[in-house]
């Protein structure tokens, strides 16, 4: 039933990246994103460069990655809308100039963000926030990773640190549900703060999507897949196959990320 139902629904990706995590040589290039897509029956994404890419020459490669992405948005305006940035902030200075330069220059939309993968954390101001201060002056859109692990700098409480202070961007929670502690507090956040959303990506479970569904609302669950990372269509299948309204699937799929792009034309 998934299988037919993707192919006939609109759907927006949250959480798609292209490039290559060099810890695990796990990638895609933008075509094979485009295959996937068309494969799954997915509409649209909002694109970003995979997190732990190359980063052997500094910020040169930081504004490699960038470029990328804003070429894919450039190229197939259809099917990426708007394209996400990346940063590091060991660049210090330079970090805060390659995010002005995202979202002046190469027209994205924000930022992806995973310090894990990274190398910062969300709880270190210092790091933090010269680049939110840029994302929130353009009322960006932002898709925050977090982590089950309480001492990994992208925890859910790490995570509420940043949204609830730079209330002007946008957000996307990516996987904030992978223990039941990081699923709670994701959801507290999500309740709390209306600019936040919580996304499916990384899954394949259909109770998952009910029971977030149940806990905040369709209107504040978006889809986001984290392929390559994890399997296009299972995600997809994972709100097509959900025991809740149309109406609902219809918001989780592309009504509430149409909704957020729209307010920032």
């Amino acid at each position: 039933m998934g299988e037919v139902d993707a192919m006939t629904r609109q759907s927006i990706d949250v959480h798609a990246h292209v490039g290559k995590t060099v810890a695990n040589n796990i990638g895609q290039t933008v075509a094979k994103m485009l295959e996937r897509m068309d494969r799954a029956g997915v509409t649209q994404a909002l694109l970003s460069r995979a997190a732990g890419d190359v980063q052997s020459d500094g910020i040169r490669d930081t504004r490699r990655l960038n470029d990328i992405v804003a070429s894919a948005v450039r190229d197939h305006p259809d099917r990426f809308p708007v394209g996400l940035g990346v940063i590091e902030p060991r660049h210090e200075m330079l970090a805060v100039e390659e995010t002005v330069r995202v979202m002046d220059e190469l027209g994205l939309a924000g930022l992806a963000v995973h310090p894990q993968m990274e190398g910062y954390r969300l709880d270190i101001p210092l790091w933090i926030d010269p680049i939110f201060e840029v994302l929130d002056d353009r009322r960006a859109l932002c898709l925050m990773h977090s982590s089950p692990d309480p001492g990994s700098g992208e925890s859910a409480s790490d995570v509420r640190l940043v949204t609830s202070k730079y209330t002007n961007v946008t957000y996307f929670i990516g996987h904030g549900f992978m223990s039941p502690q990081q699923k709670a507090e994701c959801i507290q956040i999500v309740k709390d703060l209306p600019h936040v959303y919580m996304d499916v990506a990384y899954q394949g479970d259909p109770r998952l999507t009910e029971e977030l569904v149940r806990a905040v609302g369709s209107e504040r669950v978006v889809f986001g897949s984290d392929v390559p990372f994890y399997e296009l269509g299972e995600v997809l299948n994972s709100v097509l196959d959900a025991d809740i309204s149309e109406e609902d699937k219809d918001n989780i799929l592309f009504k509430n990320t149409q909704k957020v792009l729209e307010a920032r034309r």
